[in-house]
């Protein structure tokens, strides 16, 4: 063999060991090599949740957590029932403003009007009102009884209101038959109408409804000095003794004003009352 084939021969087969890789690597059953190996579809990849980023923990969170703990919780409203047992009692002024004649009792200008006035200030002061909704002097005379009866009237409807709702706190309102220099006072240059709050002492409930009644006295003293004359109690002979109050121990009888007191005098001490019964009561529920 000639040197020329000997070499011709030797780069031959070094092309054919550098060319075979390349043609092995195209062949069909050498395919496994470059396939991605994948994760078998019965064992999912499960991450701690100290792996995952901080939104994906926190809607991990919010979706396992109930709908009834994350809600904000509604707390419920203080709720006043109004009622007025004498419905027909009437302040002067008022009175002659409409009709011309002085009167300290009317069928149409009376403190039973006042309840839009009171629930529009206890609104103000986020306080639900209701109002018991009888005329009880109307009441009275249909059933053709007297004056001092009043209380045994109202009594089924306040009952049975009673049973239907909770309240937080039951006012009975009156005027008081007393005169201006002892229903009025001035603060700051406007003239206010006096309260006074009068606790039945006859019945189990008292002692109950005479810490409401001090409580609010008090507050009410805070805000303008000396425009509550204080908790009167009342027992014995020519007296109610309950005032209904032994249906609810939250139950109080406020009278506003005298029979000469205005229609301005008594709309500032209604909105006295208001502030008094939230400073009092309204923020010590919701704590």
């Amino acid at each position: 063999m000639t040197l020329l084939k000997k070499l011709q021969w030797s780069f031959g087969l070094l092309l054919f060991f550098f060319v075979l890789p390349v043609i092995a690597g195209q062949l069909p059953f050498n395919k496994q090599a470059s396939t991605p190996i994948k994760e078998p579809e019965d064992k999912p990849v499960v991450f701690a949740a100290t792996n995952l980023p901080e939104q994906s923990v926190l809607e991990q969170t919010k979706e396992e957590t109930p709908e009834e703990v994350t809600k904000e919780v509604t707390k419920d409203p203080f709720k006043v029932l109004l009622v007025f047992t004498h419905s027909q009692e009437s302040y002067q002024p008022m009175v002659q403003a409409v009709s011309g004649k002085a009167a300290v009792y009317d069928e149409k200008t009376n403190i039973f009007n006042l309840k839009d006035t009171i629930s529009k200030h206890f609104s103000m002061n986020g306080i639900q009102t209701d109002v018991l909704d009888v005329d009880v002097m109307k009441e009275l005379k249909r059933q053709k009884k007297t004056f001092p009866a009043a209380y045994n009237v109202v009594r089924p409807y306040l009952a049975k209101r009673l049973q239907e709702q909770s309240y937080d706190l039951v006012i009975d309102l009156h005027r008081d038959s007393a005169k201006k220099n002892a229903t009025t006072i001035t603060h700051n240059n406007e003239s206010y109408a006096r309260i006074a709050i009068v606790i039945g002492a006859e019945h189990k409930n008292y002692r109950w409804n005479t810490a409401y009644a001090e409580s609010l006295s008090a507050t009410m003293n805070e805000i303008v000095p000396k425009i509550s004359r204080g908790v009167i109690s009342k027992s014995g002979d020519n007296v109610d003794g309950r005032y209904n109050q032994d249906l609810t121990k939250e139950m109080i009888l406020i009278e506003i004003g005298g029979i000469d007191n205005t229609e301005e005098e008594l709309n500032r001490t209604i909105a006295v009352i208001g502030k008094a019964i939230a400073k009092s009561f309204v923020t010590e529920k919701q704590e």
